[in-house]
């Protein structure tokens, strides 16, 4: 059997998860291609207008999965015990339903944490009716998603690369025929030699506009050529939540809460020369969060830019703000350092306005 599973939103943090989980089951997994042009199109034209870039890039993939069995859409309530997901994930299996391509079934299950791990298992476990799977087959394939994406999230850190990350699980799919008894964790990718003496850039984003070259028009593959770069997923989660401690109330979406502790990190860490917040049009959560953090980079100083993404958006513009921002950080760090990013000037000695 062949499970079709779309390259976009869910898939870039997610997707170790369900590829152990098909994998134990002897399910052969099949991801959509990179997006395209035509990805983009198709999105376009089965997506509502109101809904924001990344439901359009999965409406898009969705379209190209074909010579599959069933499509996998799963419905992502929450992650963990005291947050919700945003509700763009909690109605993917049908808002994108006119997306599917004819005669191909959707399969779907609710992953809701807040209710337990034990209820999570007995969810997966009606689910597996589904795949002619029985509870013991499903619950030795829950432990072994849980390790791999566990693996995958330790694997995170200064020097991760997400592309080599999930390659390894995606070729850790293929080849069920000679492998369906291999429960092998996929390996870690070895952390990359970065130079301290070059100049530093936190990208902070949802990890589904981060690492999508083609809708952000190959953003950190462009930052990676003038600079080190820093991402939400480098942080970890100890340090996250350390860094949610100044809010007076918990932020009510996980990842909000993910994007606003690491970028609050980035903002108070001095190896950090510049920030750039990349969202997309019409996403509530970056709304407030992306205020609450650009105030915060205010008051302390630290250059600060934010990127709204959307299918009109042009190479030229994002090029232009980027070398600028790129520019300014650079004499910011080697001779202006006592100049404000945000156009005051501040003492020499102090570093105060």
């Amino acid at each position: 059997m062949k499970i079709g599973f779309p390259r976009a939103l869910f898939y870039y943090d997610y997707f170790p998860f369900w590829a152990g989980f098909f994998h134990q089951l002897g399910i052969e997994v099949v991801t959509s291609p990179p997006t395209h042009r035509q990805i983009m199109e198709q999105g376009l034209k089965k997506a509502s207008d109101e809904t924001c870039l990344p439901l359009k890039l999965l409406a898009g993939h969705i379209q190209a999965l074909e010579k599959v069995d069933a499509i996998f859409l799963p419905r992502m309530v929450s992650v963990e015990a005291d947050t919700y997901n945003c509700p763009k994930f909690l109605g993917i299996p049908e808002t994108l339903l006119p997306a599917v391509p004819s005669g191909i079934p959707v399969l779907s299950v609710t992953l809701n944490w807040r209710k337990g791990k034990r209820q999570v298992l007995k969810d997966l476990q009606v689910f597996g009716l589904q795949l002619g799977k029985g509870k013991a087959e499903i619950r030795k394939a829950f432990s072994l998603a849980q390790e791999w994406q566990k693996r995958y999230q330790a694997s995170n850190g200064t020097g991760w690369d997400f592309q080599e990350s999930i390659c390894e699980i995606e070729n850790a799919t293929k080849g069920l025929t000679n492998s369906q008894n291999d429960t092998t964790i996929p390996k870690q990718i070895p952390i990359s030699f970065h130079d301290p003496d070059r100049l530093k850039i936190a990208l902070v984003g949802h990890s589904y506009l981060t690492h999508e070259p083609y809708a952000n028009l190959n953003l950190l593959g462009r930052l990676r050529q003038k600079a080190e770069v820093e991402l939400v997923q480098h942080i970890r989660q100890e340090d996250v939540d350390a860094n949610l401690l100044r809010l007076r109330k918990k932020l009510f979406w996980h990842h909000a809460k993910q994007i606003y502790g690491a970028g609050n990190m980035f903002v108070m860490d001095p190896k950090i020369d510049g920030i750039i917040y990349l969202s997309c049009f019409g996403c509530g959560t970056d709304s407030m969060v992306q205020e609450l953090l650009a105030r915060f980079a205010r008051e302390q100083h630290k250059p600060y830019m934010m990127i709204t993404l959307d299918e009109h958006s042009g190479e030229a513009g994002l090029v232009t703000r980027l070398e600028a921002f790129i520019d300014m950080a650079e004499r910011r760090k080697v001779h202006e350092g006592y100049v404000s990013a945000h156009g005051k000037c501040l003492d020499r000695d102090s570093n105060t306005l």
